[in-house]
């Protein structure tokens, strides 16, 4: 299959001078949903963000469908761990009609609010479309932010712990429904944490990267069936391997 996203030998300073990653370097396919595991400080946001186009690497390109990426595109949309991601002064449902006009989408106000109204009842927030972001639990944040992503409709989902200052229950809630998501719009997903277990719930495959400076360690490729079951022996065996690394 052919590479969707490619990442070819990346290296990134700190305007200090200290090498933050080195020499990172591989590809992903289309539809594919891969994790980026490390600890804190490995670099694993600098290097989503050289993909999204935020940053420009000192060395290395990034490829999308063979063409190397020059500054942010929507077809590449980054979610942030950060729930100060939404308009403040926009409701719900603003948020994500703004999505839509950004990228055009829609003939008219009318389609777009129903769009709207349809990305925002696939994550469960029907009954939130007039609230502001300030009435908003974390989650629910997350829920927004994820439903303006795919009202965008972009190739690449770029994900940046979007569920690590949950609570594990919430946390467990929303990783069920983007695995959901995912598998009915099957985007192409990088998604960067530093949590094992939602690691192996998640990704097709893990990569495992190690700290000071960031470098690939590791590629494992997860043929656990879908949906993942925790409890499960071999589940539980594929964390504690990783958690090895």
């Amino acid at each position: 299959m052919k590479d969707h996203l490619q990442i070819k030998n990346i290296y990134q300073r700190y305007e200090q001078g200290q090498l933050v990653l080195e020499n990172i370097d591989f590809s992903i396919v289309k539809n594919e949903f891969v994790a980026i595991l490390g600890p804190s400080g490995c670099g694993k946001t600098t290097l989503l963000k050289i993909v999204a186009g935020f940053l420009v690497a000192d060395q290395g390109a990034v490829y999308v469908n063979g063409e190397k990426v020059i500054g942010t595109n929507p077809d590449r949309i980054m979610v942030f761990q950060d729930f100060s991601q939404l308009f403040p002064w926009k409701t719900v449902l603003d948020n994500v009609i703004f999505a839509l006009q950004a990228k055009n989408i829609g003939k008219t106000f009318a389609e777009r609010k129903r769009l709207a109204r349809y990305y925002l009842e696939k994550v469960e927030l029907s009954d939130a479309f007039n609230y502001y972001p300030h009435q908003l639990s974390g989650g629910m944040k997350q829920r927004v932010a994820l439903a303006r992503t795919l009202a965008a409709d972009p190739e690449i989902m770029l994900m940046d712990e979007p569920f690590g200052s949950l609570d594990n229950q919430t946390r467990s809630t929303l990783q069920n429904l983007l695995l959901d998501i995912w598998q009915e719009a099957r985007k192409t997903v990088l998604f960067v944490t530093h949590d094992v277990t939602e690691a192996v719930v998640l990704a097709d495959r893990i990569v495992v990267m190690t700290k000071n400076p960031g470098r690939v360690k590791e590629i494992i490729h997860n043929k656990l069936a879908r949906p993942r079951n925790r409890m499960n022996p071999q589940f539980v065996r594929l964390t504690e391997i990783i958690s090895e690394y």
